[in-house]
């Protein structure tokens, strides 16, 4: 088995690694911190592709790299970032990088893999969205756009592809205990309430084994993509609440110590 998981340093991606690396496969990881990748490629004898995906020549530095190598069996578009805040006062440099990274760059890689055959037939592709998709992430607006074009985007692909037996699953993934998670998440934010990378790897790991088309890991989760659509208001207060507020008083807090 021959397997690619971009974001493959550190959280999900690490996790996914090591399961597949468990089972023998031939894991290629794409990332941009050398520094969490140089002890797996020591460890687990895989090998990193070091790329910033918000970079779109090196996107595409890789993309045709890829092309010219072996095809995969399993592809995991896992990389993402986040940029939060009230988006009126946001860095837009900061917003474009993670368009790039979370949604232009799957599309491009993608691309470049089916159109020189280079995801087998029978093999899967997933890409891992967002919560946000069913909820919405108030404070992090250009993050949940992404993650819910990837969703679609998907959605779309899977039934493109279903002549050619190329299985797609959209992952769903919740609050998860991460460097990404503790880096955008509001101060004082409890990172023992997030699910840990591990279990979140191995529903998505299973639902790939069992072909399927969409993969929400963790009862939690499940309840509140559930209750998103059917309640709406409620769970935009609720996020409000739990995310937006929290992130306008970090920002207020650091315009104080400023002035």
């Amino acid at each position: 088995m021959r397997v690619l998981i971009t974001g493959a340093a550190d959280g999900i991606g690490k996790a996914l690694l090591e399961l597949y690396v468990a089972r023998g496969a031939e894991v290629v990881g794409v990332d941009v911190d050398a520094e969490r990748a140089a002890p797996l490629e020591h460890e687990h004898g895989v090998t990193f592709e070091l790329v910033d995906l918000s970079d779109r020549e090196a996107v595409d530095a890789l993309a045709a790299k890829l092309a010219e190598g072996d095809a995969f069996d399993v592809v995991v578009h896992n990389a993402g970032i986040s940029c939060v805040g009230r988006f009126a006062r946001s860095d837009l440099d900061a917003q474009r990088a993670v368009h790039a990274v979370n949604l232009e760059a799957p599309l491009v890689l993608t691309a470049a893999l089916l159109g020189t055959d280079r995801v087998r037939a029978g093999g899967s592709i997933a890409f891992v969205s967002s919560l946000s998709h069913q909820v919405g992430y108030p404070g992090a607006a250009v993050y949940a756009a992404t993650k819910d074009g990837l969703a679609s985007y998907a959605r779309s692909l899977s039934v493109a592809l279903a002549p050619k037996r190329i299985h797609v699953l959209r992952v769903f993934p919740g609050p998860t205990r991460t460097v990404h998670a503790a880096r955008y998440a509001p101060k004082g934010s409890d990172a023992s309430k997030r699910m840990p990378p591990e279990r979140t790897a191995k529903a998505i790991v299973r639902a790939i084994d069992r072909r399927k088309r969409v993969c929400v890991p963790g009862f939690g989760t499940r309840l509140i993509a559930g209750l998103g659509p059917k309640l709406p208001r409620l769970m935009d207060r609720t996020m409000r609440k739990a995310i937006l507020e929290p992130l306008d008083r970090d920002a207020a807090s650091k315009r104080q110590r400023r002035a």
